[in-house]
């Protein structure tokens, strides 16, 4: 694989795709130096010169979603100031994300607070992994990639016989798409409503669709309570399902969500590793050659 970029800099949040895309790349890696000052604020310094550099950051906004936040607009203003010549980020989870649009009067729309911080702060181009929707993309289109976080996925599940994809809403319709091609098997999708005041959640799908005996998938972009998940997951067993999976692309994993999810019957869980935060009876799936080579497509 070609060089893409002459500098890459993991920062505190990436594990593991910087380095593992630099070599890929053949980029050198930039030490980034980070230490709290006494009042708790972040200071940070790039380990060498990056002037007339092509640089990319590579950063995963979680744990700790506002701290890597600035952690991320402080090492694009530090490269900027630097003289580098192209500025380019790699988010492998954007924190915010899914507050893509207004529900509730007086809310922001917090993802694009973040992502036009970042512009302003002088990235070039932003990579996001499986972006939570594409209403940002539609805002910042001269700006803004999404890298597909589910195919990737799709490895897992190879050789499975008689399998469903399924998308726990309407709204993951192209994830549970892009998942049964790369398989070869049909998808569908759960018809979830959720109270925007209370929460609560109900879900539902076609009547005539027959499961029994087959194994199904449920496929989503970010997993945090596991609530969505465990409630899927019991509709499916209920509507005959022998076993079912569970995969996502961005592991968030609060506590008790693993153990809800298998409480509810899930025979397994595959996650794409996009964040540092690992947890037990998670199967992870390292993504950094699948993003290098979405990163050598939009760049060519």
């Amino acid at each position: 694989m070609c060089r893409m970029y002459d500098l890459i800099a993991p920062l505190s949040g990436d594990p593991g795709v910087g380095n593992a895309i630099a070599s890929l790349f053949g980029s050198r890696v930039v030490k980034v130096h980070t230490k709290d000052h006494p009042d708790g604020e972040l200071y940070l310094r790039l380990g060498e010169s990056v002037k007339g550099e092509d640089i990319l950051i590579v950063q995963s906004m979680y744990p700790s979603q506002d701290r890597k936040f600035i952690e991320t607009l402080l090492a694009i203003d530090a490269a900027k100031r630097s003289g580098a010549s192209e500025i380019d980020v790699l988010i492998t989870y954007l924190a915010y994300a899914r507050q893509d649009k207004v529900f509730l009067e007086g809310e922001p729309v917090s993802v694009n607070t973040i992502l036009r911080s970042m512009i302003h702060a002088g990235a070039d181009r932003i990579y996001v992994v499986e972006p939570h929707s594409d209403i940002p993309l539609k805002t910042f289109r001269e700006n803004l990639v999404a890298i597909d976080g589910v195919t990737p996925l799709a490895r897992r599940f190879a050789g499975e016989k008689d399998l469903v994809v399924f998308s726990p809403d309407i709204g993951g319709i192209d994830r549970a798409a892009r998942l049964s091609r790369a398989l070869g098997v049909e998808f569908h999708y759960i018809d979830k409503k959720r109270d925007r005041f209370t929460g609560e959640v109900s879900s539902t799908f076609r009547e005539d669709l027959d499961l029994s005996g087959r194994t199904t998938v449920i496929v989503d972009d970010i997993i945090s309570t596991g609530g969505t998940i465990a409630k899927a997951i019991e509709l499916l067993i209920k509507r005959g399902s022998s076993k079912v999976y569970v995969a996502c692309v961005h592991g968030i994993f609060v506590k008790g969500s693993v153990e809800r999810i298998l409480g509810a019957g899930a025979h397994r869980i595959v996650c794409g590793k996009t964040t540092s935060h690992i947890v037990d009876h998670v199967e992870y799936i390292d993504l950094h050659e699948h993003i290098a080579e979405e990163i050598s497509r939009a760049k060519r």
